[in-house]
């Protein structure tokens, strides 16, 4: 499929696409004067997150599919520090998923959802496809 380009935008080359892009970090406030940071996920960071949801066997079959603590699982891999340095281990998510109030673990999802283009249907795709 061809896309025509708009004047005044740039065609990538290929320095340009293996360049370190800088990933983009937001505040996110949490209420009782506290906030996190929340960092965009590279494509190796995003990749990593989604086999958390989905976990294939060796010979490239589906073996279990579920959204179980998936706002916890998207907080340990994208709460950081103002730098972009994570805070939390994967491992993290269940104890922040028992231990952090369902309305801070949503508000921290929801912001790092958004910033990295997470949506309701790519979820539901995980677990079906």
């Amino acid at each position: 499929m061809k896309r025509s380009l708009s004047k005044g935008k740039n065609s990538l080359n290929r320095e340009k696409l293996l360049e370190k892009e800088e990933l983009e970090v937001i505040r996110v406030d949490l209420g009782k004067d506290e906030f996190v940071y929340v960092k965009q996920m590279n494509g190796r960071e995003r990749e990593a997150f989604e086999k958390t949801i989905v976990s294939v066997s060796d010979d490239g079959k589906k073996v279990d599919q579920t959204l179980d603590d998936f706002r916890a699982k998207l907080a340990v891999r994208t709460v950081c520090d103002e730098n972009g340095v994570l805070l939390l281990k994967p491992d993290d998510y269940e104890t922040l998923s028992c231990n952090m109030s369902a309305a801070r673990l949503t508000a921290i999802a929801d912001a790092a959802g958004e910033l990295n283009k997470i949506s309701e249907q790519d979820k539901e795709d995980l677990v079906k496809n």
